[in-house]
């Protein structure tokens, strides 16, 4: 089974190698994983973000990359909204 190596590039740059690969069946399984990192990762972000996994074969070569794109939901207003008062006055 071949080994595929998942190197993550952010945004801003930030570039982080992969030295321990994954051993899978095939480059779609390897895709299919990369694919799985990325929606992990916008799921975990609080801001927009993006990057790409580039996925190298066993020789280090990029066989694929898979880019992704995320800008989370934005939350509720947490009770933002005026609330009525119960002021009562006399006049």
């Amino acid at each position: 089974m071949p080994r595929f190596f998942f190197n993550h590039t952010s945004k801003s740059g930030e570039h982080e190698i992969d030295i321990d690969g994954l051993k899978l069946p095939s480059l779609n399984n390897a895709i299919e994983e990369a694919s799985f990192a990325a929606q992990a990762a916008a799921a975990l972000a609080d801001e927009p973000t993006e990057g790409v996994f580039e996925i190298e074969d066993e020789g280090r070569v990029v066989v694929a990359r898979v880019p992704y794109v995320a800008a989370p939901e934005p939350e509720e207003q947490e009770q933002e909204q005026i609330q009525p008062t119960d002021d009562k006055t006399e006049a």
